[in-house]
C-alpha cells in the first residue's frame, strides 16, 4: 500500500525551492504534527505557499491523462482510479492537498504522471513525511524537421 500527500505549490515557491524541497517538506511536517498555537501559524504559511485545488479541474485532467477508469464520489470529495490490471487507488481531495492511497507504486506513478500534466508544481510527500518528490511531466522529445 502506497500513501502520499500531494500539494500544489504556487509557481514562485516551486521555482525557488525546486532544489531545496526538504525545506517545504519540513514545514508540511510541522503543520501536520503541530499543536494549538503553532498550528495556526503553520496553517497560514502552508496556505501561503500552496494553491487551492479544484475538484472539477482535477476530474477533467485525470479523465484526459490517466489511462484507466476514473470514478468519483462527490459526497466524499474523492476519486476512485483503476488501471487496466485491476489495481485501484483512492484520491481524496482536500482544500489544499490530495491524499493518494494506491495498491502499488507503479499505479501511484501513473497517477503522478497524470497530475503532473495538469500542473508542473505538484509535490508528493510520503504520508509519514519520510520521502518526497516533484511530480514532473515527461520530457518532450526533440522534433526534427
Amino acid at each position: 500500500m502506497v500513501r502520499y500527500w500531494i500539494y500544489l505549490l504556487n509557481d514562485d515557491v516551486a521555482s525557488h525551492y525546486r532544489h531545496r524541497a526538504e525545506k517545504i517538506v519540513e514545514l508540511l511536517r510541522e503543520h501536520q504534527y503541530a499543536k494549538a498555537p503553532l498550528k495556526a501559524i503553520c496553517r497560514k504559511q502552508v496556505e501561503f505557499i500552496t494553491e487551492r485545488l479544484s475538484f472539477s479541474r482535477l476530474e477533467l485532467g485525470l479523465k484526459q491523462y490517466f489511462a484507466g477508469r476514473v470514478g468519483k464520489n462527490l459526497e466524499r470529495n474523492m476519486f476512485v482510479l483503476q488501471n487496466d490490471a485491476g489495481e485501484e487507488a483512492l484520491l481524496v481531495v482536500q482544500k489544499r492537498r490530495l491524499l493518494l492511497v494506491a495498491d502499488s507504486a507503479p499505479l501511484a506513478a501513473d497517477i503522478g504522471r497524470a497530475l503532473s500534466r495538469l500542473a508542473p508544481t505538484f509535490l508528493a510527500v510520503d504520508a509519514d513525511f519520510a520521502d518526497y518528490y516533484w511530480l514532473s511531466a515527461p520530457a518532450q522529445g526533440r522534433k526534427f524537421a
